[in-house]
């Protein structure tokens, strides 16, 4: 969702450029007139040239500089961007989207101070119609914010960032960082903090975020400023003496720390405890005595006490004061960050013979010394996916499974390399822990292309029998009387994963018969009969699983999508609709509905459903087909095309991923949190119509 990269040669912002005059000189002209040329060839080097000449011979041509400086922050060449992007500002300081470019290249390039002035004055200014730059460069400005102490601001605009979706990974651990105070960047982190990090980051999102923060505090009861969050999220729901009581055992994990005592003075006062009120006071002075905010606070409780000389000699010290800087404390960073063996924070030199003791110690079952010596691997090789890969093996032995996931999810992404027989078990640890997260959908698309190969083959049929189930648990962690049960479930997986119908069916009504009230087997059998467009039946089957699981959305999702193709927008709506109500962080859900109100002629609703399901799952071709239908009545061309260009790129994607695992029609149970979007899950692998013009 946040690339570190952008590409700009393809937006529209010099459409908004300050009008500059173009001289009449025919050097020029034919400069500036080939320079364009070039660019609008692909031809970048030649571009580029061309674009040089042209800016040296008129200098306030703010277009040239423009082009200048994005095609080389396109190619990657950060530092050579920054000076056509500041000549760009200079000439133009209104162009909020240059100010932007100018601040993600000195992000690249390590020049943090002057990148988070820049990419503050983008944000002051706005961006434009942009809405891809506008979160990546908040995204940064985000970052940044985080590294320089401002945690609340970081936080805010990173939830502003996410709206009411599911958070993507990025987004959680930079969040996490700001709820925790961490003053570093994502990168510099050490890898053992990340599910910690990510568990933080993912509380501010959920249903009840002070239930939230209770599990984690529960859970990592001595960690710092998870019992400030905590205060901070019951003093905002109104639960303002737990709120004290949450700040007091902070100030026992920190306490050299101002900020506790300052939520702590504050409680008081509002509960009218003043004598206790000044006694904290006194103390957050005691720590912060350069604070004008503690000063002032120190007022407020004087003037509660009856001491009103002594508040206003208060008022004037906190006057005198300069502006208030952040209150970092200095401990956290050293908790969280990777450890640097050299001087400077320069990387130790990495080698061959420290790689072999790493497996050594893994082959050996020595797996905390593994995780040990693979951190620092991976702190010089970040890039390294077999390493992150041992190490995720590594933690799931040690039932670090939360950071286990995280990482065998890192090494999946860059790509492992070893025998096929370790690839395998890697996957397959990787599919359980997705189960145990109830991400059922991605463990069976990942269990799918190694079914029936040994030695895995009776493990893995387990586990997608499991999916089938959506049984969150690891398969050890399931009981005896429940095996057989979920075997032939599996079985039955493996079968309608390979098309084979005729065989899936007989076992999936015999299982279903034997039993009639176990969750998602009506759902399984529905979802095969709506693959071969049997829609009575399928309904039939979905109307049966709500009737066992009135909870979930999933039933009514699948109703939805199954009227949406009889053409029947009008029994999809209510459908759909109760599957948003169950499940309001599904993008099937908003998909359905937001589909079911366009083709009901309720274009903008149809629209703010349909871009609800896009945060959710950005990566959906379907999602993307549907918008541009949607922008298309809207008569909103230029967001229609976008959406077309969105839909073929990534419909081209998912044909080459297709053709590499061999056409599936049937992709397993769906689920809200990772959502693969029920026209696909459920189609007969024909590509879509292209979108309306």
């Amino acid at each position: 969702m946040f690339p570190r990269r952008l590409r700009a040669a393809t937006l529209l912002c010099v459409l908004v450029l300050a009008p500059s005059v173009v001289p009449a000189q025919d050097n020029f002209e034919a400069v500036a007139s080939a320079a364009s040329a070039a660019r609008e060839a692909g031809h970048s080097d030649e571009a580029i040239s061309d674009y040089r000449r042209a800016v040296a011979l008129r200098p306030d041509w703010v277009e040239g500089w423009w082009y200048l400086g994005t095609m080389q922050y396109d190619r990657d060449h950060y530092a050579e961007a920054i000076p056509a992007l500041r000549k760009v500002v200079e000439l133009s300081p209104g162009l909020g989207a240059a100010w932007a470019f100018l601040g993600l290249s000195e992000f690249e390039t390590k020049d943090y101070s002057k990148a988070l002035t820049d990419l503050t004055k983008a944000r002051s200014i706005g961006i434009g119609d942009d809405a891809e730059l506008a979160r990546v460069s908040a995204y940064h400005l985000a970052l940044l914010l985080n590294r320089s102490g401002e945690f609340e601001q970081a936080a805010a605009l990173l939830l502003s960032l996410s709206g009411q979706s599911q958070l993507p990974p990025q987004i959680k651990t930079a969040l996490g960082m700001a709820v925790l105070r961490i003053p570093l960047l994502p990168e510099e982190l050490d890898p053992s903090q990340d599910a910690l990090i990510q568990a933080t980051g993912e509380a501010p999102s959920s249903s009840s975020y002070p239930d939230a923060l209770r599990a984690l505090v529960n859970e990592h009861p001595q960690t710092p400023y998870l019992h400030y969050a905590l205060g901070l999220a019951l003093a905002a729901a109104g639960e303002t003496k737990d709120a004290l009581a949450a700040q007091q055992q902070e100030t026992t994990i920190s306490p050299q720390s101002a900020l506790p005592l300052i939520q702590i003075t504050t409680l008081q006062l509002v509960l009218h405890q003043f004598p206790e009120a000044l006694r904290s006071a006194q103390k957050v002075v005691a720590l912060a005595p350069n604070s004008s905010n503690a000063h002032n606070l120190l007022s407020k409780a004087l003037e509660a006490n009856g001491k009103d000389q002594q508040a206003t000699e208060e008022i004037r010290k906190a006057a005198s004061l300069l502006p208030e800087k952040p209150l970092v404390d200095s401990r956290i960073a050293a908790m969280y960050a990777m450890s640097r063996e050299n001087a400077g924070g320069q990387l130790a030199g990495v080698n061959s013979a420290e790689w072999q003791q790493a497996m050594a110690d893994y082959s050996s079952g020595r797996y905390a010394e593994a995780v040990a010596a693979l951190k620092s691997w991976v702190e010089a090789k970040p890039d390294d996916g077999t390493a992150w890969a041992v190490m995720g093996l590594s933690e799931f032995e040690l039932k670090d499974y939360d950071n286990a996931l995280i990482h065998l999810q890192r090494g999946q992404q860059l790509g492992v390399g070893a025998s096929p027989q370790a690839i395998e078990l890697a996957k397959y640890r990787l599919a359980i822990l997705l189960n145990r997260k109830g991400q059922f959908d991605v463990a069976t698309e990942l269990l799918g292309p190694m079914t029936g190969q040994p030695p895995l083959a009776n493990e893995i049929q387990f586990a997608l029998g499991m999916g089938l189930l959506r049984i969150a648990a690891l398969p050890n962690e399931v009981e005896q009387t429940r095996h057989s049960l979920v075997e032939r479930s599996g079985e039955i997986a493996q079968l309608l994963l390979a098309s084979k119908y005729d065989q899936a069916f007989p076992k999936l009504q015999k299982l279903i018969s034997e039993y009639p009230a176990t969750p998602f087997l009506h759902y399984a059998y529905g979802t095969a009969l709506d693959s071969l467009s049997q829609y009575d039946d399928a309904k039939a089957q979905m109307r049966a699983e709500i009737q066992i699981s009135p909870q979930s959305a999933l039933p009514w999702a699948r109703l939805a999508s199954i009227a949406l193709r009889e053409h029947r927008p009008d029994e999809a709506l209510p459908a759909a609709q109760n599957a948003v109500r169950l499940a309001p962080e599904s993008a099937d859900a908003h998909y359905v509905l937001g589909r079911a109100l366009v083709e009901l002629g309720d274009t903008d609703r149809g629209i703010h459903e349909l871009e609800q399901a896009s945060q959710l799952s950005p990566g959906s071709p379907e999602i993307h087909f549907a918008l541009a239908r949607g922008y298309a009545k809207a008569n909103q061309p230029e967001k229609a095309s976008q959406e077309r260009a969105a839909f073929a790129r990534l419909n081209a994607l998912a044909e080459q991923q297709r053709a590499q695992r061999g056409d599936q029609s049937y992709q397993g149970s769906h689920d809200a949190a990772n959502p693969s979007i029920l026209g696909t899950a459920t189609g007969s692998g024909t590509t879509p119509a292209p979108p309306p013009r």
